[in-house]
C-alpha cells in the first residue's frame, strides 16, 4: 500500500511539473488556465464520477455507502467545531481562512486522482459518496467563513446544481435503479473522465508559475497551518473513525482524502469575497507542495 501511494504521488508530481513548465513557456496562458479549470469542473470530473457508478450492486456496497455518508458528515462537522482551537491567537480575518484550509481538502483536483490511482473506479465511486456532505458543508459553512452575508443567502438549489453533486445524484439513480448504461455511453464517460487526473495536476502545476517563493518563505503562519492540515488533521480523522468503529478499508480511504492539501476553493472564495486573496493562495500552494512528501509519511505512520 505504502509503495503504491508513493508511486502515485510521484506520478502526480511529474504531471504538475509539466503544467508548471507549460505555463512558464506560455503554452498555457492565463485565460486558457481558467478555461481548462472550467472544463475540469464542469465536464471531465462529472464524467469520471458518473462512470464510477457503473459498479456492481450489492448489500456490502450499500452498507459502505451509508457508512461513508455518516463518516464524511461526522468528520467535517468535527473539524468545523474544533478547527478554531488551533487559531485563537490569530486576527479574525486570517483565522477564517485558516479554519477553511483546515476543514476542506483538495478533494476534486487531488483526491479523485489519488483514489483512482490506488483503487480504480471503485475508489472514485466511494470518494464521490464521501464528497456529498463535503460539498454541502463547503458551499454553506465554507462560504460563511469568508463572508457572513452568505448565511442569509443560503440556497439549497444552488448546491444541488453543482456539477459534482448533480452527477453523484444521477449516478445514485443509475446505481440503485440497476440501470445498465450502453457500452458507447460508458466508453465516452471513461475516455472523457480519464482526462481528469492529468488535467487537474497540469492546472495545479500551472498555477504555481506566478508564485513568489520569497514571499512564502517569510510567512511562518503558512507552515503552522500546513502542519495542522497535513499532519494533525489526518491523525484526528483516524482517531474519530476508530471511535466510530469503521472498518480499515474505509478508514484508509477517508484518511487519505483528509490528508490532501488545502482545497482549491480556498482561492476561489477568497477571490469571490475579496478576502485575503494572497494569503489564501499561499496556503494552497504550500500545502500542495508539502503534501507530496507528507501523504506517504502519514499513510505509512497510520497503516
Amino acid at each position: 500500500m505504502q509503495n503504491q501511494i508513493v508511486d502515485q504521488v510521484i506520478i502526480l508530481c511529474f504531471i504538475m511539473l509539466i503544467g508548471l513548465y507549460s505555463r512558464r513557456k506560455s503554452f498555457i496562458k492565463e485565460e486558457t488556465l481558467k478555461s481548462l479549470t472550467d472544463l475540469l469542473v464542469n465536464v471531465t470530473l462529472p464524467c469520471l464520477i458518473l462512470a464510477s457508478f457503473n459498479t456492481e450492486y450489492s448489500k456490502e456496497t450499500i452498507e459502505k455507502i451509508r457508512a461513508i455518508l455518516i463518516y464524511s458528515l461526522a468528520i467535517h462537522v468535527f473539524l468545523a467545531a474544533i478547527s478554531g482551537v488551533f487559531y485563537f491567537k490569530f486576527k479574525e480575518n486570517i483565522k477564517q481562512v485558516l479554519k477553511f484550509v483546515t476543514i476542506f481538502s483538495n478533494f476534486g483536483f487531488m483526491g479523485y486522482p489519488i483514489m483512482e490511482g490506488m483503487y480504480g473506479k471503485i475508489g472514485v465511486f466511494y470518494a464521490s459518496i464521501f464528497g456529498v456532505p463535503f460539498n454541502v458543508i463547503l458551499l454553506t459553512y465554507g462560504a460563511i467563513l469568508f463572508s457572513k452575508e452568505e448565511k442569509d443567502n443560503f440556497n439549497f438549489k444552488n448546491i444541488l446544481l453543482q456539477p459534482g453533486i448533480l452527477f453523484v445524484l444521477i449516478g445514485l439513480i443509475v446505481f440503485f435503479g440497476k440501470i445498465t448504461l450502453p457500452y458507447t455511453i460508458i466508453g465516452t464517460l471513461n475516455y472523457v473522465g480519464g482526462m481528469t487526473t492529468p488535467l487537474s495536476m497540469i492546472i495545479i502545476g500551472a498555477n504555481f508559475a506566478n508564485v513568489s517563493i520569497k514571499e512564502i518563505v517569510k510567512d511562518l503562519r503558512i507552515y503552522y497551518v500546513s502542519f495542522i492540515k497535513l499532519f494533525i488533521v489526518p491523525f484526528m480523522v483516524y482517531g474519530v473513525l476508530k471511535i466510530l468503529k469503521a472498518d480499515d478499508y474505509l478508514i484508509k480511504m477517508c484518511v487519505i482524502l483528509e490528508a490532501m492539501p488545502a482545497a482549491a476553493m480556498t482561492t476561489v472564495f477568497a477571490e469571490k469575497y475579496n478576502n485575503n486573496k494572497v494569503f489564501s493562495a499561499k496556503c494552497v500552494v504550500v500545502t500542495t507542495i508539502l503534501s507530496i512528501f507528507t501523504i506517504p509519511i502519514v499513510i505509512n505512520a497510520l497503516f
